[in-house]
């Protein structure tokens, strides 16, 4: 079976792969034939390197891969090639529902890769448009993703579950996340519950009003959103709202539709105190008339509430709450890390940095980085290691954090910096010094591939048990300081 090397991106919407042979011999130079022009979409070159395959020895088209796990077929899907994909699978007999190396199905790469026409290529051809990726995600999460209408509308026609929850939520959830208002109103039109929440922590309503869109927060109010319903933390819409500036609109609307203004957040605050922290003076004149009166606040008045909560005694007692809060959080995400619960570790550091108001606490973003950097998503493993080096530059963990992100992005030469960085702010450790000797691109390390096994998949990476020796990394405990790699 020969192979083909792909060639990886690290940004959110990568390109499709594009593959090369290694392997050596006629056989090659053939699979090599094959997979550029099922990039390419050249049918002919398709049809007769296939028929040259299946009269050799091999297995034909169908038996034949790229070192990124893919197929002809996958490589056609995700490249936008429909009358390949036809030709392969209706003349040459390759399974519609074939799957990569890494679990994707050609129609999970069309959607990744918003190949409209080549999915419904392929659902014309019986592909399953509930096949889950490795992440849980379905074709359609995908097209909620991209603001993919067409494909959305397609996909549910066929079957796909509006339903289905994935790590990042339902396809409505990442529809309102990226501010699609046309994705959301499809998705709602075949029955998707604008109450679900994800991960316990977010509704789409709470979605929608993060992205900015008020379109989205109105379809999702007007098929039934529940507008006092809180998440993991107990954040109200309203509360979100009130915490992000510009958001007068949203406020207006969400009073109007039943949001109830005196329901406390997690430190015992209400949202026209939350306001008033952000100097939202229009916000906090449309929450005052439907506020209770707060007694430790003696001048109950517009001007007296924001001038009472930027005292500096109000913001004290404010801080102190958050810290405590913050490191019950941080604890929290320890010990989920210690149960390899990465997904639950992230959400817990993410929380926790919401009541890290000063921004100085690094150990959240190393510890975050480290779990992103389990479970593959090497893009932001890689921003909170920056954020961590820029909160803490002349910790050797930050920028050892980001020669294994580097490294799980293929950036070999800047995974070299970053970890030569870290070898000079700590020259004596071990992993340091373990991770410089692979940072050498592999045609200078014939061994490379060997130990350090990377596949593609989307906007994410799948990682081999044995890439970065990643056990070793530990996150920061709340309770003891900051240490090196």
């Amino acid at each position: 079976m020969s192979s083909a090397a792909c060639s990886p991106s690290s940004s959110s919407a990568p390109p499709p792969p594009s593959c090369t042979a290694t392997a050596s011999g006629v056989d090659a130079i053939v699979v090599d034939a094959l997979l550029r022009a099922a990039m390419d979409g050249d049918l002919d070159l398709v049809a007769r390197t296939a028929a040259e395959l299946k009269s050799g020895r091999g297995t034909g088209a169908g038996g034949v891969w790229s070192t990124c796990g893919r197929t002809a077929l996958q490589l056609a899907a995700a490249n936008g090639r429909p009358h390949v994909c036809r030709l392969l699978v209706r003349d040459l007999g390759i399974p519609v529902d074939s799957r990569s190396s890494c679990g994707d199905t050609p129609l999970l790469l069309a959607a990744t890769f918003r190949r409209t026409a080549t999915a419904a290529c392929l659902l014309e051809r019986g592909a399953d448009p509930r096949a889950l990726d490795s992440d849980g995600h379905t074709p359609l999460h995908w097209a909620a993703y991209n603001g993919d209408r067409e494909l959305a509308t397609l996909l549910l026609k066929r079957g796909a579950n509006a339903g289905a929850a994935s790590l990042r939520g339902t396809p409505l959830q990442v529809a309102a996340t990226r501010a699609h208002p046309d994705v959301v109103a499809v998705l709602l039109l075949y029955g998707a519950d604008p109450n679900k929440v994800a991960n316990i922590v977010f509704t789409p309503l709470a979605s929608s009003i993060a992205s900015g869109s008020l379109e989205c927060m109105k379809l999702l109010i007007e098929a039934g959103a529940n507008v006092n319903a809180g998440g993991f933390n107990g954040t109200t819409p309203l509360f979100l709202a009130c915490s992000r500036r510009g958001t007068l609109p949203f406020v207006k609307r969400l009073l109007e539709d039943g949001a109830n203004p005196n329901i406390p957040d997690e430190l015992g605050r209400l949202p026209v105190e939350v306001a008033a922290a952000h100097t939202e003076t229009e916000v906090v004149e449309v929450l005052f008339p439907v506020t209770r009166r707060l007694p430790m606040i003696l001048d109950w008045s517009v001007a007296g509430i924001v001038r009472f909560v930027n005292s500096a005694t109000y913001k004290e007692e404010v801080k102190k709450a958050s810290w405590i809060m913050k490191d019950e959080l941080k604890q929290q995400g320890y010990s989920a890390f210690k149960r390899k619960d990465y997904d639950a570790a992230i959400l817990m550091y993410s929380t926790a940095m919401k009541f890290d108001d000063t921004s100085t606490d690094a150990a959240l973003y190393s510890n975050r980085s480290i779990c992103w950097l389990h479970i593959g998503v090497g893009d932001h493993a890689l921003s909170d290691a920056q954020t961590c080096a820029r909160i803490r530059p002349g910790w050797a963990k930050s920028y050892y954090l980001q020669g294994m992100a580097f490294l799980l992005l293929q950036d070999h030469g800047k995974a070299s910096e970053a970890l030569l960085k870290a070898s000079e702010l700590d020259p004596e450790n071990a992993k340091i010094k373990e991770a410089l000797r692979y940072s050498t691109p592999p045609a200078a390390s014939p061994s490379y591939t060997a130990v350090y096994i990377v596949f593609i998949i989307h906007t994410d990476l799948i990682v081999h048990a044995g890439l970065f020796r990643l056990g070793a990394m530990r996150p920061e405990r709340a309770d003891t300081k900051s240490s090196n790699v």
